[in-house]
């Protein structure tokens, strides 16, 4: 099982995009806002997004936040050492972003064929839990040129919506998380009884907090930790998988967000060259 993995440093802010198509105002440069109603769409099911660089970048993940995909999605991932160049260092090939549970992983009959982690839905549904994430990791390369090619063949809308993209290298710690590590679902809705005794709600939205402690880091992931930490604050977003590239593919899903840490805590040396932290990452 791999360790937890956090990108801190995004490489899209840096990069220049364009895509195969618009709707309207809903440009590529959308991508690149972390406001999460900012989104591009496609004016179709299929858009084909380049990331272009002055200087090259190391990348090692590629994640599309907030879409309206479902888990027949597919996705493809090219990368190019120089702009004008014909043959990719990277090529992932065809894959499903963010799939359904394989047959076989429950027994028959548990869960519906195609179902995933995600509620799928455009941005209307976002602010009350709707919307997946599509993933993609693979070993680093160094690249000025990504072309992301996405289908959504399913999209009830007719079109492709994505808010945030997500490229670049990441952190891993030596040993993974405490036990105990977990993603809270938060619900801001207000429950209240009417003079009549009638129970009704004020709908609010929802999110979901990633809380783990870091109790076993090495010097090396305790300066790493501190400086993603110094740089991200509690503004900057980071993308966190607590179980990434599991064979469990729902188990990954639930436990991966994009948010900012809720708050910072101390770096306490519990016993000799061994460090321990803990975060709290709550999702935008």
């Amino acid at each position: 099982m791999n360790n937890l993995r956090i990108l801190h440093d995004n490489a899209i802010d840096r990069a220049v995009l364009t895509a195969s198509g618009q709707a309207g105002s809903l440009g590529p440069a959308n991508m690149q806002s972390d406001e999460r109603s900012a989104v591009f769409r496609a004016p179709g099911t299929y858009a084909g997004i380049d990331a272009v660089w002055p200087t090259q970048q190391s990348i090692a993940c590629v994640a599309l936040i907030f879409t309206n995909m479902t888990s027949s999605a597919r996705m493809r991932v090219r990368g190019y050492a120089q702009p004008g160049d014909t043959v990719p260092v990277l090529d992932t090939g065809d894959f499903f972003p963010c799939p359904a549970a394989p047959h076989g992983s429950f027994p028959w009959g548990t869960m519906p064929l195609g179902w995933n982690a995600y509620h799928a839905g455009g941005v209307n549904t976002w602010a009350r839990g709707g919307g997946a994430h599509g993933i993609t990791w693979f070993s680093p390369v160094r690249v000025r040129r990504l072309f992301v090619q996405v289908a959504v063949t399913q999209s009830s809308g007719g079109y492709l919506e994505i808010s945030r993209l997500v490229a670049g290298n990441y952190w891993s710690p030596q040993h993974n998380p405490d036990y105990g590590a977990g993603v809270t679902p938060v619900d801001t809705s207000e429950a209240y009884r009417t003079a009549a005794g009638q129970a009704k709600s004020n709908v609010g939205t929802k999110h979901k907090i990633l809380d783990l402690n870091l109790g076993f880091m090495t010097e090396a992931d305790r300066a790493y930790i501190s400086r993603i930490v110094d740089e991200r604050g509690t503004v900057k977003p980071v993308l966190a998988s607590l179980y990434p590239e599991n064979t469990n593919k729902l188990k990954e899903q639930a436990h991966m967000l994009y948010g900012r840490f809720v708050n910072l805590s101390a770096i306490t040396a519990p016993s000799f060259s061994l460090y321990s932290t803990p975060l709290q990452i709550e999702s935008i």
